[in-house]
């Protein structure tokens, strides 16, 4: 008996649905791949624009923090910086020689737009006239401050793409006054404040200067103190016989100008034993050979082993509990 093959046929009905699987490359024939790559990039061209620009002003403004030996805060080059100077701000150099990428493609595609430019204008890749050279005239490659507060209007081209450029310069400009605050960088220039952001920044400012005036409180009629603080925040000595008028003068002028240090320093753990180091050595009990302290009488190093007897070093090693007879034997000599 002759066996039949039987062959099933299987139609698909209008409701049956239909799994559509994604394409490989590596399945398509050559000239099917070429043209699903054109496809792609056609429909990434054709993607819409998505606008940057927002209606955001930012100061850029200038730390005027103390810098060398000026400082008195009305002086003209206070803070490191004439009141007349600038300074320029470029697009930052890889170490691969190339030019950073201050732009997304997103925002270079609607920038591009925006500003009548050809498709891939703003490409960092480009030889001939790249946007970001200071050779082209018409592009945009730095960015000049001064030392009065510095404005941009995020909702203008031009000044979105200078803010970028300030921000890709990340060892020079804070992005934010809470980044200034957080995580304080002595090469910082320049601060980036959001138009929202200055409230809030001034009464971070108001905040800090109560905590000093309230410390400041604690210790206004105590000269080795005033002296002390001085002393460390200037990085120069102040003669004992100074009026306490004014010592407690500069103070005010070091916490309007710098209050975070202030704090910082009245702050200090062994700030009693500091002052008590420093009259010591006024006093001839202490010996001071260059930055280094010893005991006059013994010639003993105020330092543990293995440490140099700096000051802190000094400060740290007579507030220790096993350091007390010594620290007790100073002050009785300092009353004699």
């Amino acid at each position: 008996m002759a066996k039949k093959k039987i062959e099933e046929e299987v139609e698909l009905s209008p409701d049956t649905e239909q799994v559509e699987m994604p394409i490989r490359l590596g399945e398509l024939p050559k000239s099917m791949e070429m043209d699903f790559k054109r496809n792609e990039e056609l429909k990434a061209e054709k993607a819409p624009l998505i606008n940057c620009l927002r209606n955001e002003k930012i100061i850029v403004r200038h730390i005027n923090r103390q810098k060398g030996k000026i400082t008195d805060p009305k002086h003209v080059l206070y803070g490191g910086m004439a009141d007349d100077a600038t300074r320029t701000y470029c697009v930052p150099m890889l170490r691969s020689g190339m030019l950073a990428d201050v732009l997304t493609k997103q925002e270079k595609d609607y920038l591009e737009y925006v500003l009548g430019l050809e498709p891939n204008a703003m490409s960092i890749y480009n030889k001939d006239n790249n946007f970001w050279s200071t050779a082209n005239p018409n592009g945009i490659s730095s960015v000049t401050l001064t030392k009065q507060d510095n404005y941009l209007d995020l909702s203008i081209p031009s000044d979105y793409i200078k803010y970028k450029i300030l921000l890709a310069n990340k060892e020079s400009i804070a992005a934010s006054p809470t980044i200034l605050q957080d995580m304080p960088r002595a090469t910082y220039e320049y601060v980036l404040i959001s138009d929202n952001e200055t409230n809030k920044m001034d009464r971070i400012e108001m905040s800090t200067k109560m905590k000093c005036y309230k410390e400041f409180g604690k210790i206004e009629d105590n000269a080795d103190i005033l002296k002390l603080v001085i002393e460390t925040v200037e990085g120069r000595p102040i003669s004992s016989k100074t009026k306490l008028e004014v010592l407690q003068t500069k103070i005010n002028s070091i916490i309007q100008t710098n209050g975070k240090l202030f704090l910082k320093v009245v702050d200090d753990p062994y700030l009693s034993t500091k002052v008590l180091i420093n009259k010591a050595i006024e006093a001839g009990i202490i010996a001071k050979r260059g930055t280094y302290l010893y005991m006059r009488e013994t010639g003993e190093p105020l330092c543990g082993n293995d440490e140099e007897p700096t000051f802190n070093i000094a400060a740290k090693y007579l507030s220790a509990p096993k350091h007390q007879d010594l620290k007790f034997s100073i002050e009785a000599k300092l009353k004699d």
